[in-house]
């Protein structure tokens, strides 16, 4: 490894995949696994080198000196925010992370996925979801700083498409990988993948790992409410050039009359 690896997440923008992956390599290769969150505390003196250090949520806070480092490459993912809302609704009804079932304060003393869970139609549940937990991950990834020399900034669809492991390839040689590295690399990522050989294994964490999943599920109304809580979001961090994307669904919603759409 020529340079220290960080890698910077999003909840629901292929953490668990990353980690997995990355926690393959570094045992292939004899370096150390830091996890951010998990050695917060700690990690000036968990970070000897060479090391990949996750973050599941791209905030350093005291520790963003790390991402000014020489000696580090960042790898920073991001996904689509409305698949990210479809992701991670129900992942939510059903996790059992500890959070999910603290009794809020001021709520009755009902936990997060009570909540969701009581609401009664997938409108509702989606736009609980939206003003609350996702709102910090769209935020999360609107408030990155884009632009950096050492960061490679890469979307989960692309990722997601990367049958060849050419964009993955590209990826270990920005990292600093070298000739040997990059195979080991890239057999731990088909491996680890939901398109490679972990789509043929049972994947408890993830629901549906495919691009686009808001085509399906997001209605006009769900669009409009979404556009409401983040009108800029999509723009800013290059999904849609404009709201016709909203247009989309309402042409397909409308109700049709001998193979006709009908006009309101």
């Amino acid at each position: 490894m020529n340079f220290n690896v960080v890698v910077a997440t999003h909840h629901k923008t292929g953490t668990v995949w990353m980690a997995t992956v990355f926690k393959a390599i570094t045992r292939q290769l004899g370096a150390a696994y830091v996890d951010f969150w998990a050695h917060y505390g700690r990690l000036e003196r968990e970070l000897t080198s060479p090391f990949v250090l996750l973050n599941h949520d791209s905030t350093f806070l005291q520790h963003a000196d790390i991402l000014r480092r020489r000696d580090v490459r960042i790898l920073h993912v991001i996904r689509d925010p409305r698949d990210v809302l479809i992701s991670a609704m129900h992942y939510h009804k059903t996790s059992s992370e500890s959070w999910l079932h603290e009794a809020a304060p001021g709520k009755g003393n009902v936990s997060y996925q009570q909540r969701l869970n009581a609401l009664a139609t997938p409108y509702e549940q989606y736009v609980f979801e939206l003003e609350n937990a996702t709102s910090s991950t769209i935020d999360g990834m609107l408030e990155w700083q884009y632009g950096s020399e050492t960061c490679l900034e890469v979307r989960y669809e692309e990722l997601w498409q990367d049958r060849s492991m050419a964009l993955w390839s590209d990826i270990l040689d920005f990292l600093g990988f070298d000739e040997r590295e990059r195979e080991l690399c890239r057999s731990c990522f088909w491996e680890h993948s939901l398109f490679g050989e972990a789509g043929r294994a049972n994947r408890r964490h993830a629901r549906s790992g495919e691009a686009a999943q808001w085509k399906r599920e997001f209605t006009p109304e769900l669009a409009r409410a979404f556009v409401y809580h983040f009108p800029d979001a999509l723009q800013v961090l290059g999904y849609e050039t404009d709201e016709r994307w909203i247009e989309e669904l309402e042409k397909a919603a409308k109700p049709r009359v001998d193979g006709m759409a009908r006009d309101p």
